[in-house]
């Protein structure tokens, strides 16, 4: 086997590794956590707008009577996305 299959072989063997890392940072108070480069993401007290492209779900359609707390939380890179605002 040449260097450049033995290459090709293992740099696809380890990006299952590189990309599935989990990332979390907090900052003045609020969460920020993202799993396998954006597939679940989850910040706490954001109120960012929902991006149009995302098929957007909030949480008043499941309890209006609930306060807010601005959490906002993606699935599979921003296709779904579930709000609390």
């Amino acid at each position: 086997m040449n260097l450049k299959k033995l290459f090709v072989i293992l740099s696809l063997l380890a990006m299952p590794f590189v990309f599935s890392a989990c990332m979390s940072t907090e900052r003045a108070g609020k969460k920020h956590t993202i799993v396998l480069g954006g597939l679940y993401e989850h910040r706490e007290g954001s109120y960012k707008p929902v991006n149009r492209t995302s098929l957007p779900v909030s949480r008043s359609e499941f309890d209006p009577a609930a306060p807010y707390s601005g959490n906002n939380t993606t699935f599979l890179w921003g296709l779904f996305t579930y709000y609390d605002y």
